[in-house]
Order: C-alpha cells, then sequence, then structure tokens
C-alpha cells in the first residue's frame, strides 16, 4: 500500500523516476570567453521582432526561442545586455526571471524535460548599448553591439555583438537559423541576415522580414537600418547577388562591389559550391572612426564605406571566404579563431595571387615573404585578452602555406575541399582539419602543425 501511494503521489506531482531537472550552465564552457553562451540546451531557431525608433535609439522587442533540452532543466540562461526585460513565457505559460550582469536566467512553470522541445519567448524594451575594444593592434578596434551613427543604425559585432540586440545563446557552437521581422519609420529601411521574404507597408512605419534557412551562429547575425539603394544581380555560376548600399554611398564603391561575384566564383572553384541562398553586401557610410572595416555577416558581409573605396578587392576577399570558413564551417571554440582568420587571410592571398597579371612577382610570394618581418605569437593558441591578434590572420594564413609547400599543390587544394564537404554547416576544431590534411597527404603532419600553431617564435623561412 505504501509503495502504491508513492506511485500516485508521484504521478500527480508531475515527477517521474529518472527526471532530475536542475539548472542549465550559465556559461559553454569556452576556453577564452568562459561567460559566453549556456548550457542545458541547443536552439534550433529565433525568431526576432523589433519595432525600432530610430530617432529615439529605442527598440520594444519580442524574441521567441525554439530549443530542445539536453538535460532535465529547472532553469535555463540566456545572454542579454542592457535592455529592460518586461514579459517571459515557456510553452505560453508565464515564467520567472532574474538578471545578473549579462546573464537572463528563467525559470519555466513546469521543469523541462531531457529531449523535450520547448519555446521561450522573452519581451523587452530599452536603449541597446554598444560596445568598442581597443585590442593592442593600433590598427583593430572591435566594434561590438548596436550603434546609432549619422544617417542610421548598425548592430553586429564579434565575439559577442548579439546580445546586445536580442536574448540568444551566445556562442558559437549552437547554430540556428533565424527570421528577424523589423519594423521602422519611414523613409528608413531595414537589411539582416538571410533572405528578404516579406515588406509590409503600414503607412508611417514598414515592417522587413528577413529569413535565413541555414543556421548560423549568433556573431554572424546583423542589422542595419539607413535609407538604402538594393542592386540585385547574380555572379556567372547563377548565385544571387543583393547590395544593400547607402543611398549617400559614390560611384567608385559601386564599381568596387561588382568585382564581389567574381569572387564567390573563384572561392567556389577552389573550396567548393557557394553555400548560402545569395550573397552581396551592406554598405554603411559613416565618419565614425570605430565602425570604418568590415563584418563577416552570414550571408552578406558588411562594408564601412570608406574602408571599401580604400582596400578594395582584398577586403571583400576576406569577407567572402568567411561564407565557407567562419559562417558554413563555424569553430567550435573561439581558440580556434585561426580556422576563420587565417583561412580568410590565405584566401584573400590566393585571390590576389589569381588575378596578378603575369608582369613581376606573384604577390603570393610577397606576401609570404613579408609575413616574416612580423614578431607572432602561436595562433592556436590565442590570448584570451586579444584572441583577434594580427597572428591568427597571418601566421594562420602562414601555416597553411607551409602545407601547401610540404604536401604540393593537388593535395593541398584536395585537403581544402574535403574540410568543407566533410565539415560544411557544422562546427570544426583544428584537429578536424589535422585529421583531413593527414587523410589526404597520407602521413604524419604533426610536427608542422605544431610549428606552425603552438611554438612561440613563427619557424624559419624555408631554404
Amino acid at each position: 500500500m505504501a509503495c502504491l501511494t508513492a506511485t500516485v503521489l508521484t504521478a500527480l506531482d508531475g515527477v517521474s523516476p529518472g527526471f532530475d531537472p536542475r539548472p542549465g550552465a550559465p556559461g559553454a564552457g569556452d576556453p577564452l570567453f568562459a561567460g559566453l553562451g549556456n548550457g542545458g540546451y541547443d536552439v534550433s531557431h529565433y525568431t526576432v521582432e523589433l519595432d525600432v525608433d530610430v530617432d529615439a535609439n529605442r527598440v520594444s522587442g519580442r524574441t521567441q526561442i525554439e530549443a530542445v533540452a539536453t538535460q532535465d532543466l529547472s532553469s535555463f540562461n540566456l545572454d542579454l545586455r542592457g535592455l529592460q526585460v518586461t514579459d517571459v513565457s515557456v510553452n505560453g505559460r508565464p515564467g520567472r526571471h532574474v538578471r545578473d550582469v549579462y546573464e537572463l536566467t528563467i525559470t519555466p512553470a513546469t521543469p523541462i524535460r531531457a529531449g523535450s522541445t520547448f519555446r521561450a519567448t522573452v519581451e523587452y524594451e530599452g536603449r541597446p548599448w554598444n560596445r568598442r575594444t581597443p585590442l593592442p593592434e593600433p590598427w583593430l578596434t572591435r566594434p561590438e553591439g548596436w550603434f546609432r551613427y549619422e544617417t542610421g543604425i548598425i548592430a553586429f559585432g564579434e565575439p559577442r555583438g548579439a546580445s546586445y540586440w536580442y536574448p540568444v545563446n551566445e556562442h558559437p557552437s549552437d547554430k540556428a537559423t533565424y527570421a528577424f521581422i523589423i519594423t521602422v519609420p519611414e523613409p528608413y529601411e531595414a537589411a539582416s541576415s538571410g533572405e528578404l521574404v516579406e515588406t509590409v507597408d503600414h503607412g508611417d512605419t514598414v515592417t522587413y522580414v528577413w529569413e535565413s534557412r541555414h543556421a548560423m551562429a549568433s556573431y554572424l547575425t546583423v542589422l542595419a537600418i539607413a535609407r538604402f539603394d538594393e542592386v540585385e544581380g547574380a555572379t556567372a555560376s547563377g548565385v544571387p547577388v543583393t547590395h544593400s548600399i547607402e543611398r549617400s554611398v559614390g560611384e567608385s564603391v559601386r564599381r568596387r562591389l561588382a568585382h564581389s561575384a567574381a569572387i564567390i566564383d573563384f572561392f567556389a572553384d577552389v573550396l567548393g559550391p557557394y553555400p548560402f541562398d545569395s550573397t552581396g553586401a551592406i554598405v554603411i557610410d559613416t565618419s565614425l572612426p570605430f565602425l570604418a572595416g568590415a563584418g563577416s555577416t552570414q550571408p552578406r558581409p558588411i562594408y564601412e564605406a570608406r574602408t571599401l573605396d580604400s582596400v578594395g578587392d582584398s577586403i571583400m576577399a576576406h569577407e567572402l571566404a568567411h561564407q565557407w570558413f567562419g559562417n558554413l564551417l563555424t569553430p567550435a571554440s573561439w581558440r580556434d579563431v585561426w580556422l576563420n582568420e587565417g583561412f580568410a587571410t590565405y584566401a584573400e592571398w590566393l585571390w590576389a595571387s589569381h588575378t596578378h597579371g603575369g608582369d613581376g612577382r606573384d604577390p603570393l610570394a610577397t606576401l609570404w615573404e613579408h609575413a616574416w618581418d612580423a614578431d607572432l605569437g602561436p595562433p592556436g593558441d590565442p590570448d584570451p585578452h586579444d584572441p583577434f591578434a594580427l597572428t591568427v590572420y597571418v601566421r594562420g594564413a602562414m601555416t597553411l602555406h607551409a602545407l601547401r609547400e610540404e604536401i604540393g599543390d593537388e593535395a593541398f587544394f584536395r585537403v581544402l575541399r574535403e574540410y568543407v564537404a566533410r565539415h560544411a554547416g557544422g562546427n570544426v576544431t583544428t584537429a578536424d582539419f589535422v585529421a583531413v590534411a593527414e587523410e589526404i597527404a597520407q602521413r604524419d603532419l604533426a610536427a608542422l602543425f605544431d610549428a606552425w600553431l603552438y611554438a612561440e617564435r613563427t619557424p624559419p623561412p624555408p631554404d
């Protein structure tokens, strides 16, 4: 009788044997950014709705997260910076929430069983923050978050730019699909990640619906609000191209953008088919120095007009290569950021070599030699205080060229294509790349990778 009573009480309490709800971890365990991301669930889809008052630089937002619990959850966390949370629900029922600096902890009315799908909805409002992080290299400042500039708004940033404008599991290991439903006042327009699927004119305001059916890491999301010219076309291989160009941007920048289609087709030949439904660019026009540069957002990079005008093909080749290295293949942790930046830098060098007219020396050889002039630490073990140091770009690229010289061109380009094909859409580690290289080269390459990625000093140039 006692056993029967206990069974009945357990059923009435909604508890079954083996059900052990606990809080999800407040971090994803990244070796460089311990507080980023969260544990206990995997997100499959975000729907981010924002009503933006551009003049006041304020938002009213509602984000729905569809996720699968990876453990029995009594509560779980999202990353969110600034912004006041006004309401939270889980599976349609009100939930409790608390804030602790950048963590939003949600306690659902009923604990969530491991393996089950749940939907969390967060409503919020306020003026989004931003962060401008000066790094030791004088040429690099990494802006993150939401920026109101002279003629518009841009929201982006790596590694933690997303949590400034929507609640998110902000770690690259948790990729998801997205829908962005952005309402802005006339005459502004909203450009975001994915493809534009709907525009709804309300008179004084317009809603733009952008959807990405390809999963992406949160640091690859972007929102740009300005007055844009939309320029459409296609690459020679048929990939649709859409450029959102701020209307004040001059003709020289627009002419430079025309080269991006050829760059995409070149990389498709070298690396494998272009991985997304469209390509293009978002170009903003601002005099703010900390927004000068570019961002590797998916599937269209963002560029600041002056930088694009002065650097041109080089910066486009780098950012478009990220569509393969970073976007299609995303590092499992930020320690392996060289898999993004080193590969994109080498692809930039490949494009320079490809477009070399044959007069004088191949730019690839010149770049390779000049790289030894820099004092570069190990790219495979970046400084947590400076993870985007020059070494992950340049010595990361040099690692690839050293591999190419070691195994020869035919094997090297087979390695690149197989690495992309084998891990397409997923998360990667340095070990994944080394495994493909050793398989195709049919020999142990540990000494080469150890010397180039982990030794304190850059190996000497080849004889």
